[in-house]
């Protein structure tokens, strides 16, 4: 296979910030080798599919989008990566779809354009590489916030995941390489450092010299400059003293905790094999609250799980309401080949949990209004992500507690960390409004 001086490509990410940090990777090693990046409806030598398997319909997306690459050019390469790529069964129906001809695991992201310069076909070289080797960012394209990957894969096995089969245990990235990256993506202007991983709170426990996620933080926030960070997800057996001394004490940080609950039910928690019980998750909450009252706790709950009947459901819904989230992610149960729950008996249809669903996504709507009305009148930092529209004829940002406010400001505010003053809630349009306290409007 001959390829022009210089090779292009085109990378579509679906799935969790640890692939879109990934992809980011890859588009900088392709980079280096002398790769160029085309756009979205440009043709291409190279369509990479960063693949997600956390769902069906993840599935169902990358196969669609393999499609929709072939016909477009039918000569283009295509390459899988991400975890739909992983175990030997999904690489088996990935291999028989026209087009693709390259499928590289998540551990093999760093080589990417090593690989892509081979002349196999639909087959790469195995060859390992350490955490970060040839993986490392400078910038975050198309972003306003900058995800960093200090961890990878997971040593729980909750009965409805497939990460944890394709992402291997829990890995942890060196500090010095973590440091690295935030002072590359702080230099280039970026504002916020969102720190992810598979299972974030776990970094460090892997390590020679036991360190926890904290001590992290803090070597971050020593960093020069003004932009701040932010936890992506945390178990909540991870929700550490230390952890929440560090929200409370360090200007830097983020006072938001984004916290899975996924059940407020204690039989399917246990079924789901999830690590502590619907007392132990309230009084988590109630400990973040003595010390931080104003803090933002956001959630994730999965509808549908195996065994959920309308007690169980009725009994999460009450929990929710109990514990008031500032918002939830709303998930609905998707079986997954090699998870225990595979093998549970299933007997709600797709309408019910469709139903279900609509009910907390509803809530969560109410929920996230209560929660911003609490801060009318306040003045909070907000990092602006997107330039006025013709739709709201706003600015848009967030604030450190993750509440999106629309600004009436100049598009020369984006990608920057100023002061904003929250005036009203529209609830039916669930829209927070805030504005500049330096105009004489704002007071």
């Amino acid at each position: 296979m001959s390829f022009p001086a210089s090779p292009t490509f085109i990378i579509k990410t679906l799935g969790c910030k640890v692939n879109q940090y990934e992809s980011q990777a890859m588009r900088e090693n392709l980079a280096r080798g002398g790769f160029l990046e085309k756009t979205n409806g440009q043709i291409a030598d190279f369509y990479i599919i960063n693949s997600c398997t956390v769902t069906h319909k993840a599935d169902k997306d990358t196969r669609s989008l393999i499609r929709h690459f072939h016909k477009i050019n039918p000569r283009g390469k295509i390459v899988i990566t991400g975890c739909y790529a992983e175990l030997d069964s999904d690489r088996n129906t990935l291999m028989g779809i026209a087009g693709v001809t390259h499928l590289v695991r998540n551990s093999e992201k760093g080589r990417i354009g090593e690989t892509l310069t081979t002349n196999a076909r639909r087959s790469i070289s195995m060859a390992k590489f350490s955490v970060g080797e040839g993986g490392h960012i400078t910038n975050f394209k198309d972003r306003n916030r900058a995800f960093i990957k200090v961890q990878d894969g997971c040593n729980h096995r909750c009965s409805y995941c497939k990460v944890n089969l394709v992402r291997g245990p829990s890995k942890s990235r060196c500090t010095e390489e973590i440091l690295r990256e935030v002072r590359a993506v702080i230099e280039r202007g970026f504002k916020e450092i969102v720190l992810t991983g598979i299972c974030l709170g776990a970094w460090g426990r892997d390590m020679a010299k036991k360190i926890n996620l904290s001590n992290l933080v803090k070597e971050i926030s020593q960093i020069d400059g003004l932009f701040r960070i932010r936890l992506s997800s945390i178990e909540p057996i991870y929700v550490t003293g230390d952890i929440i001394n560090t929200l409370k004490n360090n200007d830097k940080v983020c006072k938001h905790l984004h916290i899975p609950l996924q059940s407020g039910d204690n039989r399917i928690l246990k079924a789901m094999k999830r690590p502590y019980t619907r007392e132990r998750f309230a009084e988590i909450i109630g400990k973040i609250r003595r010390h931080i009252p104003d803090v933002a706790i956001t959630t994730d709950m999965l509808v549908g799980f195996p065994g959920e009947d309308d007690k169980r459901f009725h009994i999460t819904l009450k929990f929710i309401k109990d514990i008031r989230p500032s918002r939830m992610h709303v998930f609905s149960y998707s079986k997954r080949d090699g998870t225990p729950a595979s093998r549970y008996r299933h007997s709600l249809n797709k309408k019910e949990i469709k139903e279900r669903a609509k009910i907390l996504v509803d809530l969560n709507r109410k929920l996230s209004t209560d929660f911003a009305r609490d801060f009318i009148g306040e003045i909070q930092g907000a990092v602006i992500e997107s330039h006025r529209d013709g739709v709201t004829g706003f600015l848009t940002g967030y604030t450190d507690r993750y509440i999106r406010v629309f600004v009436d400001g100049s598009d020369s505010l984006k990608n920057s960390l100023i002061p904003v003053k929250i005036m009203r809630v529209d609830k039916e349009r669930n829209m927070v409004f805030a504005c500049l306290p330096a105009r004489p409007a704002c007071r």
